[in-house]
């Protein structure tokens, strides 16, 4: 299939990573599931004592050139890739050779132990072809990583690849400092859950879930989440058509999924550019009856043919849909997987 990044790569050239991400959506190369941390509000389930999974290079390689074909703007996550800089860096040096450097790294700031440290990792990534940097600062991985080493991330991103192509928070360093006390403070969380309330997946829903408002699943009132916002209408097709999904991910079990953990296809079997243009919506029973129904749908049809209890309450209809999900995940772990974000 041709390539489709020429228009990408203008539109970093014109706006930076972050503008253009935010235009023409991402796809990302989850590396492995294994992380530094172990985040609260962690989408994927991504820890330390996740099985030592991760990409060789040969799937680095194809992987990248196969998400070079989506249009959309290319990076590589975990986890958190740079627990493996070894593997890491020569695959990066290699995707470069071949003209597939990703677009930007997604990065906890974990390696960020020393000012030389980290220099010299960003300096290499932009001399593999890599054009920015997504680094994280909220409470849940300041819980674990000081702030200082987002903070020291952050200006030398800056300086490495430019102002436009660092994405992460723009807040004064007192306000990134002062995010190492709100997980200490069960008040401060409680607010800072409420007020910037992640979808309640994976470790998150396990985690925040009894921070938020309960609500009988049925109930109209019940917040219809999105991964970018609150959805439209009952159904859940503008997170899965691909005019309107928002990320594309990877992983190293061969698995294409979107919404962490609805695996629509497998790859290099099949490309994730062939899994947009047949839309996302149509890869199986499963996603057609969200996109038209919505949790609502799945939890039924899990109910009647799959034998699942409805819980009594829940913070959102994606709580439901996830745990619909992980009740489904045993009669098909083809679709709903991989163990890392369910188990």
């Amino acid at each position: 299939m041709k390539r489709a990044c020429g228009r990408i790569e203008d539109a970093i050239g014109e706006m930076g990573i972050r503008a253009a991400g935010e235009r023409h959506g991402v796809a990302s190369l989850l590396f492995t599931y294994r992380c530094s941390i172990r985040c609260r509000h962690c989408l994927f389930g991504c820890t330390a004592d996740r099985p030592d999974v991760v990409m060789s290079a040969r799937q680095v390689a194809k992987g990248l050139a196969l998400l070079h074909e989506t249009g959309r703007v290319i990076h590589v996550a975990g986890g958190e890739p740079m627990i493996y800089w070894d593997e890491f860096s020569s695959c990066l040096r290699a995707a470069h050779e071949a003209g597939d450097a990703p677009h930007f790294v997604e990065t906890n700031c974990s390696f960020a132990t020393s000012e030389r440290a980290a220099a010299e990792r960003l300096e290499f990534l932009a001399s593999c072809g890599v054009r920015g940097l997504l680094a994280s600062a909220d409470p849940f991985h300041q819980e674990m990583v000081p702030a200082e080493r987002f903070l020291l991330v952050r200006r030398l991103a800056r300086e490495v690849f430019g102002e436009r192509n660092f994405w992460g928070s723009e807040n004064p360093d007192e306000e990134i400092t002062a995010l190492e006390q709100v997980s200490k403070d069960p008040a401060q969380l409680r607010e800072y859950v409420r007020s910037h309330t992640p979808v309640m997946v994976g470790t998150a829903r396990k985690e925040l879930a009894s921070y938020l408002d309960q609500y009988d699943p049925r109930n109209d009132r019940l917040p219809r989440m999105g991964w970018r916002g609150p959805r439209r209408g009952t159904g859940c097709m503008d997170q899965f058509s691909a005019e309107s999904l928002w990320e594309l991910h990877l992983d190293p079990y061969g698995n294409i999924q979107t919404n962490c953990g609805i695996i629509l296809g497998k790859w290099p079997e099949m490309s994730p550019a062939e899994v947009l243009a047949n839309g996302p919506e149509n890869a199986n029973a499963f996603t057609k009856i969200l996109c038209e129904q919505g949790p609502l749908g799945l939890a039924e049809l899990a109910t009647i043919r799959y034998d699942f209890v409805w819980p009594d309450l829940v913070s959102q209809d994606c709580e439901l849909c996830f745990l619909a999900r992980k009740h489904l995940r045993a009669y098909h772990p083809e679709v709903f997987g991989p163990a890392e974000i369910y188990d």
